[in-house]
Formats: C-alpha cells, sequence, structure tokens
C-alpha cells in the first residue's frame, strides 16, 4: 500500500514548484501495461493519441539505457495527468502495473481501465490489479477484439479522448499560468539583484542581518535547486555586508585581508562590492612601487590585486588586469628567481582566458613561456610538489590549445610527456586520491589527441581508464566537488566518442552518467557557476543527442535546460538570453520529434522573448509549418531570406534544417517552394542548429 506524505509535507514550496513544473513538462495519458500481453496494442495506442494530439507516455519508447526504472516510473506517472491501463490477463496479475497504479492514486490521478475481452471477470481472486479494480468505481471501458493485441478499436480511442477532453481546457490554462510565472520569476530574479546592490549601498542594520540569516536557515533546509541558488543571495548579503567593515587601510600588513575579501566574493560570485575596495587599495598600490621604499613588495601586492580584480571582473576587463599582473610579476621576476613561479601561474592565466575565447594561437606561446621558468626552476631547485602540479597542468593546457587548433599529434606528444611525470603508473590506484585525480585530467587529454587522430578504439580504453580513476578517487573522503564536474566532462567526451563509433546506447548512458555527476553539484554547492554549467550540460547533451538520432531524448535534454535556466536565481544580464536560447531548443527537438503542437507553444514563448529575427524565428516557423499553419510560416522565412547582417547564416541553416527534417520523415511542400525562391548562398554550411 502507498501512504500519501503529510499534507504540510505536500504544501512544501519545492514540491509545489515541482508539480507546477512537471504539468509543463508532463504526460496527458501514461499507458500502463504488462509486456507479457504483448507490446503491439499499446504502441498503436500511443500512436493513434499522439495523432490526435495527446503527449502519451510509453516505456518502450521513452526509458533510456541506465534508467533507474523504479525511480523514473514513479516520476513519470506522477507527471501524467491520466493512466490508462490495458487490461489483459497479465496485467491484472503483474505487481508493477498494480504500483504504477498505486503512485497515481496517491497523486490523486484516478486510473481508466480498458477491461479488453474480459479479462478482468477471468482474473483470478488474487490478482493484485483485479482486487483493487473490483472494489473501486473506477472508469471502465470494456471491449471485445478480435487480437487482444492487435490494434485498438476507434471506440477506445474517441472514448479516451472524450474522458480527457473536459481536463484539457484546463490544462492549456495552468500552461498559460506557468508561462507567465516563468516570466514573474525572470522579472523577480532581476529584481532581487536590483535590491541586493541598494542594500549594498549602504550599512545593513544588525536586525537585517539577523533576518537574512534566518532566511537563510529556511532554505538551506532544501534541496530544490531555486530556491539553493536564493539561498546564495541571502549569504552573498550577509558575507559582503560583514566583511566590508573588517577591512582595514590598504597597507602591506593589510593585503592578505583584501585577498580574502577577493576570495569571499569570487566564491559567492558577486564581485561588484568588493571591486571598489580593490581597486582603491590597487591604485595606492602602483603609487607606491616607484615612491615607497618597500616598492618591491607593493609591486607583488599591486600584482596579486589585478589578478584578483581581474578573476571578479567581465571578459575585457579581466585580460586587461590578468596582463598588467603578468607584466608586473615579469619585472619581479628579473630581480628575484623565486618571483618566476608564480610568473608561470600568470602566464597560465591569461593563457586561459585567450583559450576560453577560442584564441589558442595566442595562449599557445604564453603556455610555452610559463613551462620554460617552471623548467629552470627545476633545473635550480628541489623538485616541490606543488611545482609538479603547476608543470604538469602547463603541459595539459599546451595540450588543449594544440587540440583546439587542430594538431593531435604534437597534442599526443605533450600528453605522453605529462604522464611520464608520474612515473611508472602501474600502481597508481592504490595511490592518494588526488594523484589519482591529476592521472585521469592527463589521460584524459591523450584520450583526446588519440580520437582526433582516429584511434578510436585506443582512445576509448584511455577515457574508461581515466574514467575508472576518477571514480575511485571521487569514493575516498576528502574528495573535492571539482572531481565530479572532471568526471563529468570525461563522460561527456566518452559519449561523444561512442557516438561516432555507432554505439549510441552506450553514448546515452555516458551522457546521462555525466548529468547525474552535475546535478548534485548544482542543488548542494553554493556556487553560482554549478547550476549555470548544469544548464550548459543539458544542452551540450541535447545536441549530442540530437546529432545521434536519439529525438526523444534529445527534445528531454532540452525541456531539462530550459527547467535549469529557469529556476538559476543567478540573476546576471544573459538571464533572458539564457531563457530564449533553452525554448528554442525545446522548440527544434520537438519539431524533429514530430510533437509540432509542444513546439509551436514554445517556440512562440521564445519568440516573444527574441528582439530580433534569427533561428529562434526560424524554429518557429518550421513549428508553424508542420502543425498545419504554413501561411505564417511562409511570412517569417519570407522575413529571414531577406534580412539584413547574417541573412546568409539564416538561408544556410533554413535549408539544412530542412534537410534534417525531411530525413526524419517530417517533409512538407512548402520547404520547395521556399528553396526554390531563396537568395542564393556561397559559404560554407552552418554546423550547429543555434550558437
Amino acid at each position: 500500500m502507498t501512504v500519501s506524505p503529510p499534507h504540510d509535507e505536500q504544501m512544501r514550496p519545492e514540491r509545489v514548484i515541482t508539480r507546477l513544473v512537471d504539468r509543463v513538462f508532463g504526460y496527458d495519458f501514461f499507458l500502463s501495461y504488462s509486456r507479457s500481453d504483448g507490446m503491439h496494442l499499446p504502441q498503436r495506442l500511443k500512436e493513434r493519441l499522439d495523432h490526435a494530439g495527446f503527449r502519451v507516455f510509453l516505456d518502450q519508447t521513452e526509458y533510456v539505457a541506465g534508467a533507474d526504472l523504479r525511480r523514473e516510473t514513479r516520476r513519470q506517472v506522477l507527471k501524467s495527468r491520466k493512466i490508462v491501463v490495458i487490461g489483459r490477463p497479465g496485467a491484472f496479475r503483474s505487481e508493477w502495473v498494480r504500483r504504477e497504479v498505486a503512485v497515481a492514486l496517491a497523486s490523486d490521478v484516478g486510473p481508466v481501465i480498458l477491461d479488453l475481452n474480459g479479462a478482468l471477470a477471468a482474473a483470478p481472486a488474487d490478482a493484485p490489479l483485479a482486487a483493487m479494480v473490483r472494489e473501486r468505481d473506477w472508469l471502465r471501458l470494456a471491449e471485445t477484439l478480435p487480437d487482444a493485441d492487435g490494434e485498438p478499436s476507434d471506440h477506445i480511442v474517441a472514448e479516451l479522448v472524450r474522458s480527457f477532453n473536459h481536463t484539457r481546457q484546463e490544462t492549456r490554462r495552468q500552461r498559460v499560468f506557468l508561462t507567465a510565472a516563468l516570466v514573474l520569476f525572470v522579472m523577480a530574479a532581476v529584481a532581487s539583484w536590483q535590491a541586493w546592490q541598494a542594500i549594498q549601498a549602504r550599512d545593513i542594520a544588525e536586525a537585517e542581518q539577523r533576518r537574512a540569516e534566518r532566511a537563510l536557515d529556511q532554505v538551506q533546509s532544501t534541496a530544490n535547486r531555486s530556491v539553493q541558488a536564493l539561498a546564495l543571495r541571502i549569504r552573498t548579503t550577509r558575507e559582503t555586508s560583514a566583511a566590508t567593515p573588517q577591512i582595514q587601510p590598504c597597507t602591506l600588513a593589510n593585503l592578505p585581508a583584501y585577498d580574502a575579501l577577493a576570495a569571499t566574493a569570487l566564491k559567492v560570485g558577486e564581485g561588484e562590492a568588493a571591486l571598489k575596495l580593490l581597486g582603491d587599495c590597487l591604485s595606492m598600490a602602483e603609487a607606491n612601487i616607484t615612491t615607497a621604499a618597500d616598492g618591491a613588495a607593493w609591486q607583488t601586492g599591486a600584482a596579486m590585486l589585478h589578478q584578483r580584480i581581474g578573476e571578479l571582473s567581465d571578459a575585457a576587463d579581466k585580460e586587461r588586469h590578468f596582463r598588467a599582473s603578468l607584466t608586473l610579476w615579469r619585472g619581479r621576476a628579473a630581480r628575484s628567481a623565486p618571483a618566476r613561479e608564480p610568473l608561470a601561474a600568470a602566464l597560465n592565466r591569461l593563457g586561459d582566458v585567450q583559450l576560453t575565447s577560442r584564441r589558442a594561437d595566442g595562449a599557445l606561446p604564453l603556455y610555452r613561456e610559463a613551462l620554460s621558468h617552471l623548467e629552470a626552476l627545476a633545473d635550480s631547485q628541489p623538485a616541490r610538489g606543488e611545482r609538479r602540479q603547476l608543470m604538469s597542468a602547463t603541459y595539459q593546457r599546451i595540450a588543449d590549445a594544440l587540440l583546439q587548433l587542430g594538431n593531435p599529434g604534437e597534442a599526443l606528444g605533450w600528453a605522453d610527456k605529462d604522464l611520464q611525470t608520474y612515473g611508472d603508473l602501474a600502481g597508481i590506484e592504490q595511490t592518494a586520491p588526488d594523484r589519482q585525480r591529476d592521472v585521469a585530467s592527463s589521460l584524459d587529454r591523450r584520450a583526446q589527441a588519440l580520437d582526433l587522430l582516429g584511434r578510436h578504439d585506443e582512445a576509448l580504453a584511455v577515457f574508461q581508464r581515466g574514467v575508472a580513476l576518477l571514480d575511485r578517487a571521487m569514493a575516498a573522503a576528502g574528495a573535492e566537488p571539482s572531481w565530479q564536474r572532471d568526471a563529468a566532462a570525461m563522460r561527456e567526451m566518452m559519449g561523444k566518442l561512442l557516438g561516432r563509433m555507432g554505439e549510441s546506447d552506450r553514448a546515452i548512458d555516458q551522457f546521462w552518467q555525466a548529468l547525474q555527476l552535475r546535478e548534485p553539484l548544482a542543488t548542494s554547492q553554493e556556487d553560482p557557476g554549478w547550476l549555470t554549467e548544469l544548464t550548459e550540460a543539458y544542452r551540450r547533451s541535447s545536441e549530442l543527442m540530437l546529432h545521434i538520432d536519439r529525438v526523444a531524448e534529445a527534445r528531454e535534454m532540452a525541456e531539462q535546460d530550459l527547467l535549469a535556466a529557469s529556476i538559476n536565481a543567478d540573476a546576471t544580464r544573459d538571464k533572458l538570453s539564457r531563457m530564449r536560447r533553452a525554448l528554442g531548443t525545446v522548440c527544434w527537438t520537438a519539431v524533429n520529434d514530430g510533437q509540432f503542437g509542444r513546439a509551436l507553444w514554445v517556440g512562440q514563448r521564445a519568440v516573444e522573448l527574441s528582439p530580433q529575427r534569427d533561428w529562434v524565428s526560424l524554429n518557429y516557423a518550421h513549428a508553424l509549418m508542420l502543425s498545419g499553419q504554413p501561411d505564417a510560416a511562409r511570412t517569417i522565412y519570407r522575413e529571414l531570406d531577406a534580412a539584413p547582417g547574417d541573412a546568409g547564416g539564416l538561408r544556410r541553416q533554413m535549408r539544412d534544417d530542412f534537410a534534417v527534417l525531411r530525413r526524419r520523415g517530417h517533409g512538407h511542400p512548402l520547404m520547395a517552394e521556399i528553396e526554390a525562391t531563396m537568395r542564393s548562398v556561397n559559404a560554407a554550411p552552418n554546423q550547429l542548429q543555434q550558437p
């Protein structure tokens, strides 16, 4: 027997949010059946209901390899508005079907029983589900079919549609309401950011601090991602407001306090309050370099301040401050050999900025210079563990730059050189967890290089060894949360490789395992970057799944991306942009999956957030065309074809999209009409559906 949770627990905010979201991303019908009765009739019933415009869950098409079936079944039942039991002999005896019905009842979802060929009357008295059905006044549809696993009758389909119609209008109202709620949530997030800035403009009174702490205690008791992110906002207010009055005048003795302030601001993702203090101290430090007797010490302090300000700044200012820090460290290293090690670290930081912005040709010489300083120190001074780690990290950075430049052969050489620094790896499984993690990171680069060289089997073996090492390291006491992120990234790369090797089931399994590693980080770590990284991982997984023709899984990942983007309380300026991109991606995957009504609804929301005509409008046009509104689609296609700016890119994308949709069986006469009148495009086609 399934026991419903207490009423007060049901009404907890995170449960309410989850149920509301499930209304948007859920199903109209959940088909419950026993495989022992045959699987043809459930599949045909799903197809008939799909064609009628309903969203139907059937485990033959919706489950993926690696999923926890008990947990996933409960989740999908709770996301459904009706559960339809295909009542045949095996179903009435099935404990699994009985459990699905019990989960539905616990959520006030009344089942519909299809009693086929008198199976209910013929079921033995001890059949679990049959006993439940006989005792309750549930809707029953009795039908006699020539073949119990053949075609569902028109009567069955019509009755199911009729039973649903009286709730369908309410479904639409709730979806409209939830759309408005998402917009209001975004507005509330922006408002919370503005409120935080206002609070920082004045000293926070003791009473305000106690109130924030009480709120923090309340929200930290939940595991809901959105509430966890809001807790981060409250903690930011408390920590930065408490830290600010403790900062003493900018002196050499007080520089560690400024460093601690920057570290705190970096941790909680809020740098505005700290940047002014650090900037004022930097001005004083730079003035003292040439005027004070201890100018060399001030030079070191200024280099540190530039580094911290760069870490807290946006991309343009980040690079400027890192360059200034590098210049100061170069000056110190010219007079003091020990300064060559922080100089190498500064070179690596600036190289990372360039590598992230796809400027590997600029990053590579910086990494090589950093390595030259470290190798010179290794020749003149006894090796230290920290320096060995810095050298290993630099080897890996050089390999990363070479991979980005399309030179996997040389990258493989650097990856192997990195691995040689660890000596004999035969017993690496018995070494310290942090060493296992470092070796796994080196193996990751080696596997990527082998993959690009076309040595796929070797690459897969190296990826597997690296993942095994990371799994072992993460299981040890004191494991760092960032190791889970490393393991997730490696599993994602391995999934891409498996997809190219034609092993889609194994690829999907790796994508899921990667996400399962990232999801706990997003819910438990007070770092605004964790949830943003998870959102990006959902988007990448959706693209990769679509690329290997796992369309249903791609759509599910796109919807997870939208969900994560909508509840992310990190109210940065690109919040609306992330929401728009997520909605546009859901629209595209739904079109590919044949869910045209779904694509139309989501596409309209995406266009409402779009200030210009671009790929979001293109996806919406596809949804209009394939859902029976070709005239409206034609208007958008024509506008995109005539648009200035990157119209050539949009025309290429239009042709590419039409080719993909035709390949998936979603052709339409309008495609040929648009292609015939479209202006010519000479440049190479795009590779991705969206930026």
